[in-house]
């Protein structure tokens, strides 16, 4: 079961069977509450289809479809979330808040949709509204009625965006970041050495050349440390004597 979690929470199975219990612990609750918020996501988007179309079916297709589409962007923002363990850059903050902001207009969406969702059909067993009445129950009406809902809408969107918090609460020094990193490189190094070895071949399958790809850097792939080539200069000296050492020649 922790591992089906571990998938929908967009994180390595295969590194968290090694990692502390505390990590396995948070992206399981992160799973779980992906799963919460797709369920989230179709109910309330199911709700503002059926408001507009006035149609079962085409509001359950359309609410199923739109919510895959959200929650692939949901899941692309937490998997490219990496905490940047040097610095707070301006550009990295930018890029944390950009996330948080079009999360959370998503899953507000999606929780305003479910409340009125539940609302009404609290009202229509109440007999306090109409299957036609549904279309005028807007949420401002809902908010009316129900001063209080914005408490559950906030504690609903932080349930939403948790596992950004989650994510963004593991250590740099953690024994998963650290192993994740560690496979990353293992796994970058490998289709480097396999690019190397396909270039080398075609030289020698097509044109019969021993040509090697050239290293400008002592750590290929990732090229941080360029190789730098130091020349030794002589002085005024030395050049006056190679001109000598060519006249007598």
């Amino acid at each position: 079961m922790q591992l089906v979690l571990w998938k929908i929470a967009c994180e390595d199975y295969q590194v968290l069977l090694r990692a502390s219990k505390n990590s396995r612990r948070a992206f399981s609750y992160s799973g779980i509450v992906m799963c919460l918020n797709y369920l989230i996501a179709l109910l309330g988007l199911y709700q503002f289809f059926e408001i507009i179309f006035i149609n079962i079916f085409i509001a359950l297709i359309l609410g199923a479809f739109v919510t895959v589409v959200f929650m692939n962007i949901y899941k692309l923002c937490l998997t490219t979330l990496n905490k940047d363990e040097k610095s707070f850059s301006l550009s990295y903050i930018l890029s944390l808040l950009g996330r948080l902001i079009f999360v959370g207009l998503i899953g507000l969406l999606a929780i305003k949709g479910l409340e009125s969702f539940l609302v009404f059909t609290i009202f229509e067993r109440l007999n306090l509204v109409d299957y036609e009445g549904k279309i005028l129950l807007s949420l401002k009406d809902i908010n009316n009625k129900i001063p209080w809902i914005w408490v559950s809408s906030i504690l609903l969107l932080l349930v939403f965006i948790s596992p950004f918090l989650v994510k963004f609460s593991i250590k740099p020094s953690s024994k998963y970041v650290l192993e994740k990193r560690a496979i990353e490189k293992k796994i970058i190094l490998d289709d480097y050495k396999r690019f190397k070895e396909i270039y080398k071949n075609i030289f020698y399958r097509d044109y019969k050349l021993p040509i090697e790809y050239k290293e400008n850097y002592l750590d290929p792939p990732f090229n941080n440390i360029p190789i730098v080539i130091t020349k030794k200069l002589g002085n005024n000296e030395d050049f006056l004597n190679s001109l000598t050492t060519e006249e007598i020649s």
